[in-house]
């Protein structure tokens, strides 16, 4: 008791946190006596709880009971006297721990260390140009960016060949850029030279010679679908961080599963819009339930695959009963279709 005792009650959903404990809490030592809550309904977690590695504080756990029935924890925290330090958070582009993403994340430093090119290919949002900084080390870059450059032919003479060049955008090169690189690469093969590169759009000669030139040393980074366990990893590297006097981000287990179920077509861009938008407008306290999550991820991926086109329509009908507070009929009237059409449509995406 008292107001400088470090203490937390939580249940799984809600939390009440003294100043202290507040000082002393980190996402990671949250999470765990978040999880320690949820486990308390099903097995015995009274005790001292493992923390993280670094922690700085130890966590005894007591059992809330209501009527016989556990209905969450109290933990009071005692700072270390002589805490290890933290291991530092690897940065968000080498953060995961599947064996796809560590097999790429490998193989790209073992390609990068040779100082020959290297070309990181991969669909929108999966991190590739934030890998090739990563990759880049504290020597100085050089960086083109094919989306807005559009006179890379006549810049890429002047680059100096012992600094490394980093180009983004590769699929956006217009022709005269295409050929500039590939002169180079003909005169200089052992330009130190990065390389990102999102399929999808149809390539060029020029383009496509490039790619073959560079396919024996190029990594494809996995999309987030295929690396869903990396996700509770992600979410500290990715939210923001809190301002003084405020608990950090946190979520509830239901919410979790909501995250690792949904397909995220814009991979680790589109979570780390998520969970900006969530840090920096949600008005409730405590961790964040899936009932706040947007629309699409609360809801969890259709029973089928959709078509582009229907990832889109299924999307604006998921704002739409979320702005009209699931009233189909309103929803109805707000998209200009006719409730029996709405009801056949919400049919078809659970199919």
């Amino acid at each position: 008791r008292g107001p400088d005792r470090a203490v937390a009650a939580l249940d799984g959903r809600n939390r009440l946190v003294s100043d202290a404990a507040q000082r002393l809490l980190t996402p990671e030592v949250l999470g765990v006596l978040e999880r320690t809550a949820a486990d308390a309904r099903h097995r015995d977690v009274a005790g001292v709880t493992r923390l993280p590695d670094g922690a700085g504080c130890t966590a005894h756990v007591s059992p809330v009971r209501l009527d016989g029935t556990t209905i969450g924890i109290v933990a009071a925290l005692e700072p270390l006297d002589d805490p290890a330090p933290a291991a530092p958070s690897p940065p968000v582009a080498l953060t995961g721990s599947s064996v796809p993403w560590r097999h790429a994340v490998g193989r790209a430093v073992e390609l990068v260390r040779s100082g020959e090119p290297l070309l990181l290919t991969g669909e929108r949002g999966t991190g590739k140009a934030a890998l090739a900084r990563e990759l880049s080390g504290p020597d100085p870059v050089q960086v083109a960016d094919a989306a807005r450059d559009a006179g890379l032919d006549r810049a890429l003479p002047a680059w100096q060949p012992d600094r490394l060049l980093l180009l983004r955008h590769a699929e956006r090169l217009a022709q005269p850029g295409v050929a500039a690189l590939n002169s180079l690469l003909d005169q200089h093969p052992d330009t130190r030279l990065l390389v990102t590169y999102t399929p999808g759009a149809p390539v060029g000669p020029c383009l496509q010679r490039l790619l073959d030139k560079l396919s024996a040393r190029s990594v494809t980074l996995p999309p987030l679908r295929e690396r869903t366990e990396d996700i509770r990893e992600l979410l500290p590297a990715l939210t923001p961080r809190p301002a003084p006097g405020q608990p950090p981000l946190t979520w509830t287990l239901d919410a979790l599963r909501a995250l690792e179920a949904y397909p995220w077509p814009g991979n680790v861009a589109e979570l780390a819009h998520v969970v900006r938008a969530l840090a920096e407008h949600r008005r409730a306290s405590g961790p964040v339930r899936r009932t706040e999550l947007p629309d699409a991820v609360r809801e969890g991926p259709a029973a089928r695959p959709l078509s582009p086109m229907e990832h889109a329509e299924r999307a604006a009908i998921l704002e739409a009963l979320r702005r009209h507070g699931g009233n189909k009929a309103r929803t109805a009237v707000a998209l200009g279709i006719g409730r029996a059409t709405l009801y056949r449509k919400l049919r078809e995406y659970r199919r």
